[in-house]
C-alpha cells in the first residue's frame, strides 16, 4: 500500500524521529532480506519505477518487504530520510547532494537519467516565446528540487537572465498546472507529466525540455546505516526495483496503464496520451554513468558557492554500487 505524505503529515513524522534514532540497537536486530524498509518517492514521473514496483508486487516477489510514501518532491524525501522516517528514497541531484553533505545519504544506484522530463512551460495567450521573454515574468518552481536547481543555475544564465530578472514563485510540481490556468504565474519550470499535460490540454507550449543543460540523474538514496546493517533487505529491495525497472523499459504499454490508474487514484484525470508521451522520456538505467563523480563535483560546487552546502562530499563514499552489483548478479 502507498501513503501520500501531506505537509502536515511530514511534520509529524520529523518529529518522531530522535526517538527512532535513539535506538541503533534496534535497527541493527532488524537484520535479513524481509526486514521493513519505508521507501519514499515523487508523485511525479520519477516515481514510475516505484508505481508499478508497488502495482505488480515485485517487491514481494523479490522477498522484500517495502512500504511505500509518495512526497511532492526530493527535497521532503529527504528530509524524512534525515530524520530517519524513510529509508531509501527516489532524489533528484539537488537533494542528494545536500543529503550527502549535511546528512549521512548514499546513493546506491540511478532511477533513471531524466532530463527530457523537466521543462520550461509558458501559458496560453502569454505572449512568452522563449525564455528570454521570461523577464519580468511570474514563473512557478519547487524551490530546493533538482528541477529549479537546473532552472536557475544553468537555463536562466544560459538565455542572459538571474533569478532576479523573474519572480520565482514556490509551488510543488503538482500544482503547476492549476498555478498557470489560475493566472497566478505565467510558466513553470516543471516535471512530467505535467507538461506534457499542458501540451495535450491545449494549456501551455513548452519552451525547452532540460535534456541540452543536464543529465538530471535521479539517484535512489540510502541512510548510511541501512546500508551498514540492513543490507541483505537493501539487496532485496534493489532485486524488486530492478524487476519494475525492467517493466517499465520492455512493457511501456502495462507501464502506461499501471501509472494512468495511479494518477487516477490521486484524483487526476489524466488522457493514456500524456502518460505514454511521459514515458518516451524516462532512460531507465540503473548503474552510474561514467562522468558522474565529475558531474557532482562541479554541481556541488555551485551549491557550495551558494552556501546550500558546507562542503563538497566525498563521492568515493557517496557513491556505493556494491549492493546493486549484488541485486544484480541475483
Amino acid at each position: 500500500m502507498t501513503h501520500r505524505i501531506h505537509r502536515r503529515q511530514l511534520l509529524s513524522l520529523l518529529a518522531g524521529a530522535p526517538a527512532a534514532l535513539a535506538l541503533p540497537g534496534l535497527v541493527r536486530a532488524q537484520g535479513g532480506a524481509a526486514a521493513p524498509l519505508n521507501l519514499g518517492f515523487q508523485n511525479t514521473s520519477w516515481g514510475t519505477i516505484a508505481m508499478v514496483a508497488e502495482a505488480e508486487k515485485t517487491f514481494e516477489k523479490a522477498g522484500a518487504n517495502i512500504k511505500a510514501f509518495q512526497f511532492d518532491g526530493g527535497k521532503s524525501t529527504r528530509d524524512a530520510m534525515v530524520a530517519g522516517r524513510i529509508d531509501v528514497g527516489v532524489l533528484g541531484a539537488a537533494p542528494f547532494i545536500v543529503g550527502a553533505a549535511k546528512g549521512d545519504i548514499v546513493a546506491v544506484g540511478i532511477s533513471m537519467y531524466a532530463g527530457r522530463t523537466n521543462a520550461i512551460v509558458a501559458a496560453k495567450g502569454s505572449g512568452i516565446k522563449t525564455i528570454a521573454d521570461l523577464r519580468g515574468k511570474r514563473v512557478a518552481s519547487q524551490l530546493g528540487s533538482a528541477t529549479d536547481s537546473v532552472f536557475q543555475t544553468k537555463i536562466l544564465p544560459k538565455f542572459g537572465l538571474s533569478k532576479s530578472d523573474i519572480q520565482v514563485i514556490n509551488v510543488p510540481h503538482q500544482n503547476n498546472i492549476a498555478a498557470m490556468v489560475g493566472k497566478s504565474v505565467d510558466a513553470f519550470a516543471g516535471v512530467e507529466p505535467f507538461p506534457s499535460v499542458a501540451e495535450v490540454e491545449g494549456l501551455g507550449t513548452v519552451l525547452l525540455d532540460y535534456s541540452e543543460f543536464d543529465i538530471q540523474p535521479v539517484f535512489l538514496g540510502v541512510n548510511r546505516p541501512v546500508l551498514e546493517t540492513k543490507r541483505e533487505a537493501l539487496v532485496a529491495f534493489l532485486r524488486g526495483w530492478l524487476q519494475a525497472a525492467r517493466i517499465v523499459r520492455e512493457q511501456p504499454d502495462k507501464a502506461a496503464a499501471i501509472v494512468t490508474a495511479h494518477f487516477k487514484s490521486q484524483g487526476y484525470d489524466m488522457k493514456p496520451e500524456v502518460i505514454k508521451r511521459m514515458l518516451t522520456k524516462l532512460d531507465i538505467t540503473p548503474t552510474f554513468q561514467p562522468n558522474l563523480k565529475e558531474y557532482l563535483t562541479a554541481e556541488s560546487q555551485t551549491m557550495l558557492k551558494q552556501r546550500q552546502i558546507p562542503a563538497v562530499p566525498d563521492w568515493d563514499k557517496a557513491l556505493d554500487t556494491s549492493a546493486l552489483a549484488q541485486a544484480m548478479k541475483a
